[in-house]
């Protein structure tokens, strides 16, 4: 395994977010794991993760853990979402300001009007899409989505987020998106908010 952590940022990242960060990176290399941390700098996100993902593709790095720069996360966030065994997982994260919904989604077909996953469970389930705050990806996903479409997030006229839009093309590949809910990671942007209410 190959990982790249690519992470989109304005400007300056939380300082949570960077110890959870280090932390990762330790764990990943006493595993023997080949880890890069590309940050991407701009404000406009979908430039910026087509860009990442490119980097990804050009370097021959064989996953992606795509990361927003206002996260918290535990060490171990690489095993569980690779424990799925899928080319697209998603954490169960919610949304950074109140009511803290879940950017975890039952069904994309209309971009305006989108059905939230309203019960996480414990076991690993297939989603309609998800945000990118929390993502493992494979390269092989990435290339083909490249491939296809010259693109990975640039927004359409249909669907204006970056991440949904990417969403759409992976189905459209015929690919599965999956949710591994046992990893929850928190925004860091107020406290830690994770899915189910539980706050740390």
């Amino acid at each position: 395994m190959k990982l790249m952590v690519a992470v989109p940022t304005m400007f300056f990242v939380n300082v949570n977010f960077a110890q959870s960060m280090a932390d990762l990176c330790i764990k990943l290399t006493r595993d023997g794991v080949k880890v890069d941390v590309q940050f991407m700098e701009g404000s406009m996100i979908y430039v910026s993760r087509d860009r990442l993902a490119y980097r990804a593709i050009e370097g021959e790095y064989t996953h992606v853990l795509w990361l927003d720069s206002d996260m918290s996360f535990e060490p171990h966030i690489v095993d569980d979402l690779l424990w799925c065994g899928k080319d697209m997982v998603c954490g169960a994260f919610v949304s950074r300001k109140p009511p803290f919904s879940p950017c975890v989604y039952a069904s994309i077909e209309d971009p305006a009007n989108m059905e939230k996953v309203k019960d996480f469970g414990k076991e690993p389930f297939r989603v309609d899409g998800c945000g990118m705050a929390c993502v493992l990806t494979s390269v092989k996903l990435l290339k083909a989505v490249f491939d296809r479409f010259d693109t990975c997030f640039m927004p359409t006229e249909k669907i204006r987020g970056e991440d949904i839009a990417f969403c759409d093309r992976v189905k459209q590949l015929g690919y599965e998106i999956w949710c591994e809910p046992t990893v929850k990671p928190g925004h860091t942007a107020h406290i830690d908010v994770y899915a189910g209410g539980e706050k740390a």
